[in-house]
């Protein structure tokens, strides 16, 4: 609804998912409870050398009035005159391909099947459409299909939980991640999980850092962190 409301500055389609911040201080089951009351709201646009950056702040509130879910969305409606750079910044947990591993990293390899991007069709979106019709899709110049960033996302977290237990995402919580390069279908990926250690406040919080690359190749997809110290969520 705040995507497409007439004082909203940006055109919703093509809109891409730079980063997200979600803070969990409740466990969600707590809105299953009775009504719960939901709020967006748009915080910001900023012009970048890719295109046009929003700030849409997200939260939803128990039925006691106890916010229970935060989230700062930020999405790139990219602009015409300029085009994104597709050289990613070195990160510290980017390796190539032929490194070893380090002992403290967890390594986990995914196929990712073609059906992937379909069946995630109807969540947020994104990119245009055309996923729903591949054959048109192709016409016009794609020449494969891409899972939603929230796909990404989601199948990151259901790894930690299997690995790590789900008290690694149990609330409270806070979860940052920036999304690099769309992740093609049909393919493969590397997650990469490591303990770290935050010296924020008097005593260091400790914390789990993730990271999705294409399988055989230094291509990011998503970087992240989970942790349990308080961060403001900010844009």
């Amino acid at each position: 609804m705040a995507l497409t409301d007439e004082n909203f500055r940006l055109s919703p389609a093509g809109l891409v998912r730079v980063r997200q911040s979600l803070k969990t201080l409740e466990p969600v089951d707590e809105l299953k409870k009775g009504p719960f009351m939901l709020q967006v709201r748009v915080q910001e646009y900023r012009q970048t050398d890719a295109g046009v950056e929003v700030d849409i702040c997200l939260s939803a509130t128990s039925r006691t009035g106890c916010p229970v879910w935060q989230s700062v969305l930020t999405l790139l409606s990219k602009n015409k005159l300029h085009k994104a750079s597709r050289l990613l910044p070195k990160s510290e947990h980017q390796r190539q391909p032929d490194e070893p591993v380090p002992e403290d990293v967890k390594q986990i390899e995914l196929r990712v099947p073609r059906t992937t991007g379909l069946q995630s069709v109807w969540s947020f979106s994104d990119h245009f459409p055309y996923r729903l019709l591949s054959l048109p899709a192709r016409l016009f110049g794609y020449r494969s299909h891409t899972t939603p960033s929230l796909w990404v996302l989601s199948i990151c977290l259901a790894e930690i939980e299997k690995h790590k237990g789900v008290g690694v995402i149990t609330a409270p919580v806070n979860i940052t991640v920036q999304f690099k390069e769309p992740l093609s279908v049909p393919g493969r990926v590397t997650i990469q999980l490591r303990e770290t250690t935050q010296n924020g406040g008097h005593s260091p919080a400790q914390g789990l850092s993730f990271y999705m690359q294409q399988h055989g190749s230094n291509i990011s997809h998503m970087m992240g962190l989970i942790s349990r110290g308080l961060i403001n969520i900010e844009g």
